[in-house]
């Protein structure tokens, strides 16, 4: 089990993960690290890639970030498929409540507050055990607040340590609530 000094400091960079996961302010970057990200990886530091995207009538915004966290892949997994801590790790989400769950798939009700708007969704999340891997997509037979979304995350064992990637692209529209 993580003690908790540990937990609490890759909950940090993870929370750190997923904030720069969601900026926008550039294209999607090529495919795979430059010198200077392989040195930021390795340095424990987050490398992140903004992305806005359009796709038929959705403008997304998102991203993909990276970071090595100082813990067995085992251990990171085990946190990350804990929903709990999801308002923790996830940037201004403030309620979570897992409203199905089966094997390989849980439906998330996700509520999010930023400063004067709120947005609320479900999310159906795809857990790929063997692999270490989640994806996500908006439930759209349920209420959302977003026009579309989805993303994963990834983990890779490295050297000892695990390697994270997280990815997300919201079509926001005008489904924000204002407050």
């Amino acid at each position: 089990m993580m003690s908790a000094v540990r937990f609490s400091g890759w909950v940090l960079a993870i929370g750190g993960l997923l904030a720069l996961a969601a900026k926008t302010v550039a294209q999607e970057s090529a495919e795979g690290f430059s010198a200077d990200e392989r040195a930021q990886l390795l340095a424990g530091e987050l490398v992140a890639r903004p992305i806005t995207r359009r796709e038929g009538a959705y403008h997304y915004v998102g991203g993909v970030s990276w970071q090595i966290v100082r813990a067995p892949v085992d251990e990171v997994w085990e946190v990350v498929l804990d929903t709990a801590i999801y308002p923790r790790i996830i940037p201004s989400l403030d309620e979570v409540e897992v409203v199905e769950e089966r094997e390989d798939l849980r439906v998330v009700r996700m509520h999010h507050s930023y400063s004067v708007a709120s947005a609320e969704y479900f999310s159906r999340v795809r857990i790929d055990r063997d692999n270490h891997q989640l994806r996500f997509d908006l439930d759209r037979s349920r209420p959302h607040e977003l026009r579309a979304g989805r993303g994963f995350l990834s983990l890779r064992s490295y050297r000892g340590d695990t390697l994270v990637s997280w990815g997300v692209l919201a079509h926001v529209g005008a489904g924000m609530v204002m407050q």
